[in-house]
C-alpha cells in the first residue's frame, strides 16, 4: 500500500482572488496525468496508477488506490463499453454486438454497437437492436426517469450511417424496450454530439437533457426537454465541446448548483478547451463564469465535494497536470 500523498495548490490567477471568484488551482502529481474516472471518488490516473482525489480545505489529497479488480464484462458486450447499473426497475444495461458497419472512429476505433442488453431487476434480458442503417455511437447507457413514473428511460447516442447522429431515448412500453423518440439527426455522414447531463436545468419541473452537438467542429450546447412523450429544443449557446477526437473521455462536464439558487448548472469546456465555462439555463441560457485554463482540457471532468459554497471541478490539461476549479474562500 502506498503512502497518501498530499498535494498543495498553486492559485494560477494574478494577484490572487477575491472571495467567491472563481480559480484555478494546479494539484502536484505524482505523474503525468491521463484520465479522470468522475464515478469513483473521483479518481485520476498518475502515470498508470491511480489515486482517490479529495479536498481537505485549501489542500487537495491524492491517495493511491491499490485496486486492481477487473470489471465483470458481459458476453458480446462492446469493446471499451461501461456496464451501467441502476436503482429502479433496470439492474443493469450495456452496450452489445460490437459491429464495424460505421468507420467514424470518433471514439477511439471503428467497432460501434449494434445492440443495447438490459437486465432487469426481476433478472430478465431484453435487447434493442438496431437496423442495419445505424449503430449506437457512444460507450455507456445513461439511466434516468424522464416522465417521473418511477421507471428509468436509457438515453444514447445513435448514429445512422448516412445522416450522422441523434439522441435516443429507450424506455418500456407495453412490457417490451424500444427507441420511443428521438431528436433529429444532424444530416450528415461523421456528425456527431455527445451528452453533457440530465436534469431539471431550467426549473420547470420537467426533465432536460443537455448535449453537445459537433463539438469538434462546431461546438453548440443544445438543451432538450422532456414533455408530452417527446423532446423539444428549448435553449442553445454556441462556443462548448465535451470530447477530444479519439478519446473515450465522454464526460467533460460537470452538473452542480455554481450559482446558488439551487437549480442544476453545466460545467463544460469552452470549444477550444482553453477555457470553462459555467453556465446556467435560468431565466434564459447565459454564462455564470468563463474560467481561463493554462492548458486545454482532455480529460473527464470530475466534482469534488466541499463542505460549504459551490462544488469543486477537477480535469486533466494537455500538459499532462491536474486543475482544480472553485471559488476563493
Amino acid at each position: 500500500m502506498r503512502p497518501a500523498l498530499f498535494a498543495s495548490l498553486i492559485v494560477l490567477l494574478a494577484g490572487g482572488a477575491q472571495a467567491g471568484e472563481w480559480q484555478v488551482q494546479t494539484i502536484k502529481t505524482p505523474a503525468r496525468v491521463t484520465a479522470i474516472d468522475p464515478s469513483q471518488g473521483p479518481r485520476v490516473d498518475a502515470g498508470g496508477l491511480w489515486y482517490r482525489l479529495s479536498l481537505e480545505g485549501a489542500d487537495a489529497r491524492l491517495a493511491y488506490v491499490d485496486d486492481d479488480a477487473k470489471p465483470d464484462v458481459p458476453e458480446n458486450a462492446l469493446p471499451h463499453g461501461r456496464v451501467a447499473t441502476g436503482t429502479r426497475d433496470i439492474a443493469r444495461a450495456w452496450l452489445s454486438e460490437p459491429t464495424p458497419r460505421y468507420d467514424h472512429g470518433v471514439l477511439g476505433d471503428k467497432i460501434e454497437a449494434g445492440a443495447l442488453m438490459i437486465e432487469t431487476r426481476d433478472g430478465k434480458m431484453q435487447a434493442v437492436r438496431l437496423k442495419d442503417d445505424a449503430v449506437f455511437e457512444d460507450l455507456t447507457p445513461r439511466l434516468a426517469d424522464l416522465d417521473g413514473d418511477g421507471h428509468d428511460e436509457i438515453v444514447l447516442v445513435k448514429s445512422y450511417l448516412k445522416r450522422g447522429s441523434a439522441l435516443a431515448v429507450i424506455g418500456r412500453r407495453d412490457g417490451k424496450y424500444a427507441i420511443i423518440v428521438e431528436t433529429p439527426p444532424i444530416g450528415a455522414p461523421n456528425r456527431w454530439l455527445n451528452p453533457v447531463g440530465i436534469a431539471d436545468f431550467n426549473g420547470d419541473g420537467k426533465i432536460d437533457i443537455a448535449l453537445v452537438r459537433m463539438p469538434h467542429v462546431l461546438g453548440e450546447l443544445e438543451l432538450w426537454t422532456w414533455g408530452d412523450k417527446r423532446l423539444t429544443k428549448t435553449g442553445e449557446l454556441a462556443d462548448t465541446s465535451n470530447h477530444v477526437a479519439g478519446s473515450r473521455a465522454l464526460e467533460m462536464s460537470v452538473v452542480a448548483d455554481f450559482d446558488g439558487d439551487r437549480i442544476p448548472d453545466l460545467a463544460v469546456p469552452s470549444l477550444d478547451r482553453t477555457r470553462l465555462r459555467l453556465i446556467s439555463f435560468v431565466p434564459e441560457t447565459h454564462e455564470i463564469a468563463s474560467i481561463a485554463l493554462p492548458a486545454k482540457a482532455v480529460t473527464n471532468l470530475a466534482r469534488v465535494g466541499t463542505e460549504q459554497g459551490a462544488p469543486a471541478i477537477a480535469l486533466g490539461l494537455a500538459d499532462g497536470s491536474l486543475a482544480l476549479v472553485r471559488q476563493a474562500p
